[in-house]
């Protein structure tokens, strides 16, 4: 096994390529891909260039191919000799002073499928935390590697990789208005590269760290499309040479000028700040918690799924000031997937509204639950819907034409992330256009789980999958799915503060750790219906039989039903729906129903 890790350690494109099959079978065969510097773990500048790396993250944005010359000849001036190279796993041929290539034959040109991949937006911290401690190799720091990148720059490098590391921060020139001020300097047409850190880095989520890292792939890769979550092996270009601003001025007759300077820029960050990686093994996740493993024992999984419940609906009873209904529909909320999409119908979707929280006692309860809910899962986002978040947050994405790419938007999230929308901090004042338009994006992707991207001269919807939460005093002005007024207990009201405190006691590690696992392993869990469910016929005419003109049960009524009994099932460890789950899915919205048709204004 040590043998098998050093190999990966120590080999480099050349030797990949002398026999890729062997290569990649080893690869698979590796029983954990740890000793694979995860460079989501590990600062990219204690790698030297060409090590085989791994990366994992979000698909932000697709480039178009890229063409590259994946055999060509290299004539020595000096010996006459001429050799055969691969351009496969490189962006630079480095080849010696001496050496020149042969453009006029023997060249074999490929493609190679480029993308954005960011770390994965909303990733919380306990799971960084825990990410880092499986990922993170120390030996890494004891020798920072820049003199090794810099013996394979060749000599085709106008600056050195430390040049360069010094000068990215030295490119942001942003006045306090956001606008671009020119650098002053020998070359009057430097202003034409300045660009901010932030344009190049581009996340979703504007006040989160992360990292990001240009992918290229060799292999069609339909399966792969924007937001999807992937981990990538491949090797890691860091050449200098590579940042835009380094480009060597080219002769408009031989070489024509497809990009413009700013767009060249954009797609070629210094490496120091968005590195390169050729990509030799890319997987698709279904998750990324780190607690869980990818193979999934349903039986298990449903065996402990009682006792991480029982945990949660302790915690999240005493978080709800004593209120257990309003806890059990956020159980049901936090394990909610879309599970299968049939035309405009997206079946699974959960929006929860918790109205009648207690905020003129406690002005900031929403982000206290919330700040105990991102303890719970592993990717959630904060979002007070303030009127100046939605008169300036950049909700979609939204097709840069000047620089070619898609500039990113708080709504491009991958799959089962949690948002979180504080209602509780709106403020009397006038939406502009863009506000408008962000409350109407948060209303589609809540009724439709879809969010529109602006192509400028088109829009175009993109399936979503994120669990919206919406905490408010009263009705959310938004759309929900189930609207849950909460019932604070008295008693509790006047000790929220040490609830809080003792909720933190109680929630030691290791019961943190079963309520996260359970909380990404029960929607891994293959959910069944039964033929024999004739109990919900028979429930189905009695409800339409007893039901009043006014407010008839329909058949939306019955799926909404049928929604609710799948999370209770799951959430108590069955893989089907049973009578007794039937019969406590009913009276939960019995009881929901009762509360808001009952419900008065709030006296907190």
């Amino acid at each position: 096994m040590h043998d098998l890790i050093s190999d990966f350690e120590s080999v480099t494109p050349d030797t990949w390529l002398l026999n890729e099959e062997l290569w990649k079978e080893k690869l698979i065969k590796l029983p954990n891909w740890f000793q694979i510097p995860l460079i989501n773990s590990n600062a990219s500048h204690n790698l030297p260039d060409g090590t085989l790396v791994r990366f994992r993250g979000m698909i932000q944005d697709m480039h178009n191919p890229e063409f590259y010359f994946e055999e060509f000849e290299v004539y020595n001036t000096i010996t006459n000799e001429i050799k055969n190279k691969s351009g496969k796993y490189r962006d630079t041929a480095h080849i010696l002073e001496h050496e020149k290539i042969n453009y006029t034959e023997n060249l074999k040109s490929g493609q190679r499928q480029t993308m954005v991949v960011v770390s994965i937006p909303g990733f919380n911290n306990w799971a960084q935390d825990i990410e880092d401690k499986q990922n993170h190799l120390k030996h890494l720091e004891q020798h920072p590697n820049t003199s090794k990148r810099l013996s394979q720059a060749g000599p085709k490098l106008k600056r050195s990789y430390d040049e360069a590391e010094e000068e990215s921060d030295a490119m942001e020139v942003v006045d306090n208005d956001g606008n671009k001020e020119p650098r002053t300097g020998e070359n009057e047409n430097v202003s034409a590269n300045v660009v901010s850190r932030e344009h190049l880095l581009n996340f979703p989520l504007p006040d989160m760290p992360s990292k990001s890292c240009i992918v290229k792939i060799y292999e069609e890769r339909e399966d792969l499309k924007l937001n999807d979550m992937i981990e990538v092996i491949g090797f890691l270009s860091v050449d200098p040479a590579l940042s835009g601003e380094f480009q060597p001025e080219k002769d408009p007759l031989l070489e024509p000028q497809l990009e413009t300077e700013i767009e060249s820029i954009t797609h070629n960050p210094p490496p120091s700040l968005v590195p390169r990686l050729h990509a030799v093994h890319v997987k698709k996740l279904e998750h990324c918690n780190p607690l869980v493993r990818e193979s999934v024992d349903q039986g298990i999984i449903l065996k402990e799924a009682n006792l991480a419940r029982e945990h949660l609906l302790k915690a999240l009873t005493e978080l709800l000031l004593g209120d257990k209904l309003a806890a059990e529909y956020l159980i049901c909320h936090l394990i909610a997937c879309v599970y299968l999409r049939q035309e405009t119908m997206n079946l699974g979707q959960f929006c929860l509204n918790l109205s009648n929280l207690p905020i003129q006692k406690y002005p900031d309860y929403a982000k206290q639950l919330y700040d105990i809910i991102k303890q719970f899962v592993t990717k959630s986002y904060y979002l007070p819907l303030t009127i100046n978040n939605m008169n300036t947050l950049a909700l979609l994405p939204k097709k840069d034409y000047d620089c070619n790419r898609l500039t990113s938007g708080v709504l491009q999230l991958s799959k089962d992330t949690h948002l979180i929308l504080d209602e509780t901090k709106m403020e009397q004042g006038r939406l502009d256009a863009t506000g408008v338009s962000n409350v109407t994006a948060l209303g589609n992707l809540i009724k439709t789980q879809k969010v529109e991207y602006d192509f400028k001269y088109y829009k175009m919807d993109f399936n979503s999958d994120v669990s919206v939460l919406i905490l408010s005093e009263g009705k959310s002005l938004l759309p929900s799915d189930y609207h849950v007024p909460v019932r604070p207990e008295e008693s509790s009201l006047e000790i929220f503060d040490a609830i809080v405190e003792a909720a933190t006691y109680y929630l030691k590690e290791d019961v943190m750790n079963i309520i996260r696992a359970y909380l990404t392993n029960i929607k891994l869990v293959k959910y069944t219906i039964n033929e024999d469910i004739k109990f919900v016929e028979d429930d189905f005419i009695e409800m339409r039989s007893k039901a009043s003109p006014e407010n008839p049960f329909t058949a939306d009524d019955l799926h909404r039903l049928l929604v609710l009994a799948r999370l209770v099932s799951l959430s108590r460890g069955y893989d089907s729906l049973n009578k007794e789950c039937w019969e406590l899915t009913k009276n939960m919205e019995n009881e929901r129903l009762h509360r808001v048709k009952t419900r008065t204004a709030s006296t907190f």
